[in-house]
């Protein structure tokens, strides 16, 4: 089954919240999911113990670089989806956990910093691809943009220009900056299991997560070139 890595060098980039929506998504849409927390603060397993995990979700912390593979490979034998949350800087686990993926995600924020630092993540893919000898494919999520493309900044239309004119695959649905995203690290749960009377915009952020979801599926059925 297909496995789905995050990764980012740099911090604050959304990566192990654009994982968590992935999840809880493909979730609530039936699908059999496993969580791989490779992050050494396991946020995913912090989030697991809250209430309201749902039963077709598995949350596993991994923390040995050479064990990362059997764990994915055992993984996704058995689930529909496989999801791993890898730490920020280049390792081992880093390129072990690529070795096994379909699809690399790599976060990015509307900043040229946040840019620069991601172009060391599609480098770490591109150098996993010629280890193992055939293609992994990858690309660019745009996260906690505004809500229209018509309040993006300047920088951030710059980033989107300079990612498609290098060729670099970009999710078209952007993650965007929603409270309800943030809250369910405090809640726990899922989108659907969070009340809307407490939640500002809870609704155009369930929205948000199906069609970014959506868009997920499309890359991996594309095998996007990398």
């Amino acid at each position: 089954m297909p496995v789905i890595t995050m990764l980012s060098p740099k911090g604050g980039v959304g990566k192990t919240t654009t994982a968590l929506i992935l999840a809880t998504q493909l979730a609530a849409d039936g699908a059999t999911v496993t969580l791989i927390d490779a992050d050494p603060n396991f946020p995913l397993l912090k989030w697991a113990t809250l209430d309201g995990k749902p039963d077709n979700i598995e949350v596993i912390g991994e923390i040995d670089e050479e064990q990362i593979i059997e764990t994915i490979d055992e993984a996704r034998k058995r689930v529909d989806f496989v999801i791993v949350d890898l730490e920020g800087r280049a390792s081992a686990r880093t390129t072990n956990a690529l070795l096994m993926s379909n699809l690399a995600l790599i976060p990015i924020q509307g900043s040229g910093l946040d840019a620069d630092q991601a172009a060391r993540a599609f480098q770490s893919v591109r150098s996993a691809a010629r280890v193992r000898e055939r293609p992994i494919a990858y690309a660019a999520v745009l996260t906690r943009t505004p809500g229209t493309v018509k309040l993006w900044s300047r920088d951030l239309k710059a980033i989107v220009q300079n990612l498609q004119d290098a060729g670099i695959p970009v999710i078209a649905t952007p993650l965007a900056e929603r409270g309800a995203f943030r809250g369910l690290f405090s809640s726990g749960g899922t989108l659907s299991t969070l009340d809307a009377k407490q939640v500002a915009s809870l609704e155009s952020a369930r929205e948000n997560s199906k069609a970014f979801v959506t868009d997920v599926l499309a890359a991996l059925l594309q095998k996007v070139p990398a």
